[in-house]
């Protein structure tokens, strides 16, 4: 790890409540910033706002400041805010639409140099840096004990998840749990997964009992206990695949599972919402649905002021030049595969894989295809990613580089399609397990292929082809590949499909499928944290 000085800059007050969240959330005015020490050997601020991190936790203000701080890693750009999802959508049966290869992460040509993995470690530690001196200093602190009890919780599960985020991508990392005491605090030996896996699950439990309800959060902005419980799900679904393979934790899916869809006292909290494609009209026009949407990153505004917003829909996206209908790169376009794979009626074919393109003449021109039926196989590789749509945004003037649409962390369908791959582990193909399988696919509008269902190995396939379409851009496709460990072989057959039917025009979008290899199921330990920290080794392959 890097040699840490961390410091406050000057601390806004921001607005908790469900209703002023997103809008006065000023991360920029709450970061505590991480400072790499080989960059400088004292710190000096001369600015009069400075504020020494063991002094600053003294009253519920600071308390709420200090939780914002350690929600801001979500929506950093390097997080969920678009390079994240950017350097995954390959395993989503995309592939990067640039041939120069601009963003070498998306096409599987990198090294252990690489920027932007550099960052995602870094800001994950930051992330976890900012938890730890919260943790630290809260217990002090004089305000309503519930209150402060909800904030420990929101913030022990952001530790937690940010070192999910830093296991299942880079495997062996530091465990680090209190706050840095000194800039020479820097050799610090990785922990083998099970032992941070054992952790995250430990901090998420405890979280758990202290965190409020969906219905009384009201939003999908905060960590809430269905949150923990998803999260806690999918963490124990990882543990229970590659590379611990510790089945016994079926179980342990069951059970968070259950709590969300068969709640031991009350009415359910959260359903699917009848139409998909407004999960992401909602997501775009800043509207929330705790039903569906259980867990989303918050992103706002068009970048002005100290509001963050991020890329969502902007660099993975429908491809256009105009900032009045959007902005968009398009840097990702879909595969014939992924084009396939929907039936012709399912709802999400369309909405997953966008069915028109934006040209322009003298004016502006909307093209729609309505016959996309008919589409070539080499046409098909034309179409952008559709999910995360510009036009449904509602704040004006549109920022060209930059969007206010939300990021979907955890949905109930996501929940479900949990449920009926642990149930089928453990008890097989149960009445229940079809029935979660049943209701994701009946919204999509989709054939109801349960009662073709006879055995365990069949509700299997059903289920990982379910999450392929029902998921698909939501940066989770990569990591059921390497729990289910086929991800390399996976990979491998995109590439030779994309090569077959691509045609000329996008024969280069194979790369990427053909260059993955067993060392890219994790990434590689960044080279400047290999340089500081003699605990660590690099990963096999890089």
């Amino acid at each position: 790890m890097k040699k840490y000085i961390n410091t406050i800059q000057t601390i806004k007050k921001a607005n908790l409540s469900p209703k002023g969240w997103k809008k006065n959330m000023v991360f920029v005015a709450t970061c505590i910033i991480i400072i790499a020490a080989s960059g400088c050997k004292k710190f000096l601020d001369k600015s009069p706002t400075f504020i020494v991190k063991e002094n600053y936790y003294n009253n519920e203000n600071d308390v709420n400041n200090g939780l914002a701080g350690v929600y801001d890693v979500l929506g950093k750009e390097e997080i969920y805010g678009g390079n994240y999802q950017l350097l995954l959508s390959v395993a989503d049966d995309g592939f990067y639409s640039r041939s120069a290869y601009t963003f070498g992460p998306a096409v599987y040509n990198f090294d252990a140099a690489d920027a932007t993995v550099a960052n995602f470690w870094r800001y994950l530690y930051e992330g976890i840096e900012r938890a730890n001196v919260f943790l630290a200093s809260v217990d002090k602190v004089n305000m309503p004990q519930a209150a402060k009890d909800a904030a420990k919780g929101e913030v022990k599960f952001l530790r937690a998840y940010y070192y999910f985020l830093l296991v299942d991508n880079f495997g062996n990392v530091p465990l680090k749990t209190t706050p840095t005491a000194s800039v020479n605090d820097v050799n610090i030996k990785a922990a083998p997964q099970r032992e941070i896996y054992n952790f995250i699950t430990k901090e998420m439990e405890e979280a758990e009992g202290l965190v409020k309800t969906a219905t009384s959060i009201g939003f999908g902005g905060k960590v809430s206990k269905s949150t923990v419980r998803g999260i806690l799900a999918r963490v124990y679904l990882k543990m229970a695949g590659a590379p611990l393979k510790d089945q016994s934790k079926f179980a342990d899916v069951l059970k968070w599972t259950r709590k969300i869809i068969y709640p031991d006292a009350g009415a359910n909290e959260h359903r699917l919402l009848p139409s998909y494609q407004q999960i992401f009209t909602n997501y775009a026009g800043d509207k929330y649905d705790i039903g569906e949407s259980i867990w989303e990153v918050e992103l706002y505004g068009n970048r002005g002021g100290d509001f963050e917003s991020g890329r969502i829909g902007n660099t993975i996206g429908l491809q256009c030049n105009d900032d009045a209908y959007g902005y968009s790169y398009g840097l990702v376009n879909t595969t014939k595969k992924l084009f396939d794979s929907y039936e012709n009626q399912d709802v999400r074919k369309n909405w997953a894989i966008a069915p028109y393109q934006y040209t322009y003449s003298t004016v502006n021109t909307l093209i729609t295809v309505t016959d996309s039926l008919n589409w070539t196989s080499a046409q098909i590789y034309n179409r952008n990613v559709g999910k995360f749509r510009r036009a449904y945004e509602k704040l004006k003037p549109k920022n060209r580089n930059y969007t206010p649409q939300n990021f979907p962390l955890l949905r109930y369908a996501d929940v479900l399609l949990m449920f009926a791959e642990a149930e089928n582990e453990v008890n097989g193909p149960s009445s229940l397990a079809k029935q979660a399988l049943k209701e994701v696919r009946l919204r999509a509008n989709a054939t109801d292929i349960t009662a073709s269902i006879s055995s365990y190995d069949d509700l299997k396939t059903a289920v990982r082809r379910e999450r392929f379409l029902e998921l698909s851009f939501e940066s989770l496709r990569k990591f059921d590949l390497v729990r289910w460990d086929i991800f390399v072989s996976e990979m491998n057959q995109l590439g030779t499909a994309i090569q077959a039917d691509a045609g000329a025009t996008w024969s280069f979008g194979a790369l990427a499928g053909k260059s993955v290899t067993s060392r890219n199921n994790l990434l590689p330990i960044p080279v400047l944290e290999l340089s500081l920290n003699k605990g660590l080794s690099q990963n096999t392959g890089w």
